[in-house]
C-alpha cells in the first residue's frame, strides 16, 4: 500500500506523521519504504540522514537504480531528499512523463513492501502530483484551525483533479487530527464542520500538543522511540491502530 501524506498548508504534521507511523507499521513487522518527496528535506533530517549524497532526485532523473539511493535507517527503508529537488526541477519537468516519475520508480520494487508512505511539500508542486499519482491512497494531516480547513480545499480540489486523470484508483482515506489543544473549543468546532462540509472520513484519534514530538528529530528519532510512553507516541500507537483497522 502506498500512502501519501499531503496538505499544502505547512507546518501540520505530514513529516512527523510519516516518520511515527512509518516507525510503528514497521514495528509491527511491516516491511517499510519513506520516500520524502519535500526540497526541504526534513524527512531525511529528522532521520540523521542529511549527510547521504544521492536522493531522490537522482531516482526522478534516471541518473542511479532504486538499489544506489535507498538507504536504510531504524529499520527502514528511505529514499532521501534535500535541495537538489529544488536545483533540478526544471530538468525533472522536463523529462519524459515528468508527473509519473515516482509511480514509476515504485512500481518496480513495491512488491517488496507491505507499506510506502510519501511525505509530500506543503504546496501543489511536481513533487505533490509525483506523489498522489504513485499513491493509492492520501492522508491528510490537518492542524484544527481555520487556515488550515483552506488548505484542505486545495489538497482535496487536486486529489479530484488527480482522481478524473492520472490516477483514477486514488482513495482519500482521511484526514488527521494534529497538534491539538483539545482544550480550545475550536477543535471540536471545526472537527464538526468537517463532518458537515466534506464527504471524507476523520480519524477518530488525533495528535496532542507535545514537547517531546518536536524534540524527537533533534536525536534522529520518532517520538515513538525517543519518548515512547508520552502522549505523541501514545496517539500515533492510536492512529496506526486505526489505520490498520480502516485499511482492512
Amino acid at each position: 500500500m502506498i500512502i501519501a501524506f499531503a496538505n499544502h498548508k505547512g507546518g501540520t504534521g505530514k513529516t512527523t506523521s510519516v516518520m511515527n507511523i512509518g516507525c510503528l507499521l514497521a514495528q509491527k513487522g511491516n516491511k517499510v519504504l519513506l520516500v520524502d518527496m519535500d526540497p526541504q528535506g526534513n524527512l531525511t533530517y529528522s532521520l540523521g540522514m542529511s549527510h547521504e549524497k544521492l536522493t531522490v532526485a537522482d531516482l526522478l532523473l534516471q541518473k542511479k537504480t532504486f538499489n544506489e539511493v535507498a538507504c536504510e535507517s531504524n529499520g527502514l527503508h528511505v529514499l532521501p531528499a534535500n535541495g537538489t529537488l529544488y536545483k533540478n526541477a526544471d530538468a525533472i519537468l522536463a523529462s519524459n512523463k515528468s508527473h509519473q516519475g515516482l509511480k514509476k520508480a515504485l512500481d518496480e520494487v513495491k512488491d517488496n513492501y507491505d507499506f510506502i508512505l510519501i511525505d509530500c511539500p506543503p504546496s501543489i508542486s511536481l513533487y505533490t502530483l509525483n506523489a498522489l499519482n504513485a499513491a493509492d491512497g492520501v492522508i491528510i494531516p490537518l492542524l484544527l484551525e481555520i487556515l488550515s480547513v483552506q488548505g484542505l480545499d486545495q489538497v482535496i480540489d487536486e486529489i479530484f483533479n488527480i482522481q478524473q486523470t492520472s490516477n483514477p484508483s486514488l482513495k482519500v482515506i482521511g484526514a488527521m487530527g494534529t497538534i491539538v489543544n483539545e482544550s480550545r473549543k475550536l477543535t471540536e468546532e471545526i472537527l464538526e464542520y468537517i463532518r458537515d462540509n466534506y464527504n471524507i472520513s476523520i480519524f477518530n484519534n488525533y495528535v496532542h500538543n507535545s514537547v517531546k514530538a518536536a524534540e524527537a528529530p533533534s536525536f534522529a528519532m520518532s517520538v515513538v522511540e525517543y519518548a515512547p510512553t508520552s502522549t505523541s507516541a501514545i496517539d500515533y500507537k492510536a492512529i496506526t491502530n486505526e489505520l490498520l483497522r480502516m485499511l482492512n
